[in-house]
């Protein structure tokens, strides 16, 4: 089985080593969940029944990305509020290509802050009206985006830039996220060292982020991951998913904390060691589990951008994976497909800030099982969509998991939460959030 960095670090790995840790749940041998596949086609059914309910069939539900945060109901009716900003652009002489920078400028950021808030946080906003969890991070980030806090130049604040974001003080960003003892947000002083990350490897992604040619002076930003796209369609005559993925994951390396799981002195991100994996190795790193969660759930935003805006095509997005976070993967606990063993949630629930839901740590290995599952069974649950949706001989639309997330599961472990667990609307199972994970 390899284990090198670069392996690690691919989408492939993602789904592989899911798929590894899915077997060993499927022979009983996982430490902390046991498996129940004869509860997936209620799954598969809930997650049908909502598709119709919303958007009637699969083919015209969205893909899933940050751009539904932005899509919300303002007095009664339904606005998008990135649409309505590149028009505003557009109307005031900007080119579209930089209107599409400044999208994925926003959408970075807005990613990189979008771990688990907690069900203590809100925002208020004046037009929308109080919003929570990742709708909420979202809209904080884009009145923070629309403010120029991220920005160096004051006559264009609606952009992202490395000296901006290099210097971003915490309590910009907690007054930005109205962050306070009433309004606590989970690692928010950790969501700010985040972004100035961010700027430090934009100034050292000269491959990626670095300004054309023809903006001379300009500072490096996320946005010119474009032009590094348009030299990979020149060179290749194509542009490829792992084009996108390789900005992100080698580009924004720098980003991720130093202190997780490391190979060979090279930080990997987001993969952690599964304990089951490594009864059937000699070799520890065959038993580390790449998520990538951050990085995925980037890829799919921007994907959208890159197509919708930038005019591109891009080949290969079915080696993007579904996303272990918690709303997926609450959707499988909440529906007895996975089952925690008794033993590790009286575990959870001893955790002093549990709440009456079992708590852990990111890195435990309740939660790499239970991320790894998730991803898994994600690919299972869209499989059994699209056999429902489109029939043996019926036409599989394009980014398929993607409308299966959106439409979906991801809504899915929302609704059952909120029903469940009404005062909290938490999912079965938490996490200890730094502010960078889930």
């Amino acid at each position: 089985m390899p284990s090198s960095v670069e392996y690690l670090k691919s989408l492939a790995a993602v789904r592989q080593r899911a798929s590894a840790v899915y077997s060993l749940a499927q022979a009983g041998r996982l430490q902390h969940f046991r498996l129940d596949e004869s509860k997936l086609d209620a799954v598969c059914d809930y997650v049908v029944e909502l598709i119709t309910r919303d958007y009637g069939e699969l083919s015209v539900v969205p893909s899933h990305g940050r751009w539904r945060s932005y899509s919300v109901s303002v007095a009664g009716r339904q606005r998008d509020l990135v649409a309505e900003m590149v028009a505003e652009w557009r109307a005031a002489g900007v080119e579209p290509r930089e209107c599409a920078r400044r999208v994925v400028d926003l959408f970075v950021v807005s990613v990189l802050v979008d771990a688990g808030a907690g069900s203590r946080w809100a925002y208020e906003d004046a037009e929308v009206g109080r919003v929570q969890r990742t709708e909420g991070l979202g809209m904080a980030a884009l009145r923070m985006f629309q403010r120029g806090a991220f920005s160096s130049s004051p006559s264009v604040p609606c952009q992202a830039d490395s000296r901006a974001l290099a210097g971003l003080a915490d309590h910009a960003l907690l007054e930005g996220f109205q962050v306070s003892p009433e309004n606590p947000l989970l690692g928010a002083e950790n969501r700010a060292e985040l972004l100035r990350r961010l700027g430090a490897a934009l100034d050292q992604g000269e491959e990626f982020f670095a300004p054309p040619a023809d903006l001379p002076g300009a500072l490096p930003r996320p946005g010119f991951v474009l032009d590094y796209l348009e030299r990979r369609r020149e060179a290749e005559g194509r542009v490829v998913v792992g084009d996108l993925w390789r900005a992100i994951v080698v580009g924004l390396a720098p980003v991720w904390p130093a202190s997780r799981t490391q190979l060979n002195g090279v930080p990997l991100g987001d993969v952690w060691p599964c304990a089951a994996l490594l009864a059937s190795s000699d070799d520890p790193s065959d038993a580390l589990v790449p998520f990538h969660k951050l990085s995925q759930w980037l890829t799919w935003s921007l994907l959208e951008v890159v197509v919708r805006l930038g005019g591109f095509e891009v080949e290969g997005t079915e080696l993007l994976t579904g996303l272990p976070e918690y709303r997926n993967g609450g959707l499988f606990v909440d529906m007895g497909v996975l089952t925690l063993r008794p033993e590790d949630r009286e575990r959870g629930l001893g955790h002093p800030e549990a709440r009456g839901v079992p708590l852990f740590d990111g890195g435990d290995s309740v939660i790499v099982e239970w991320r790894a599952l998730t991803v898994a069974l994600l690919d299972r649950v869209a499989e059994g969509v699209s056999a429902r949706c489109c029939g043996e001989n019926g036409v599989v639309p394009g980014m398929l998991l993607a409308r299966v997330l959106e439409g979906g599961t991801w809504k899915a472990g929302r609704e059952i939460a909120a029903r469940l667990r009404p005062e909290t609307k938490d999912p079965p199972i938490n996490i200890v959030s730094d502010g960078t994970l889930f």
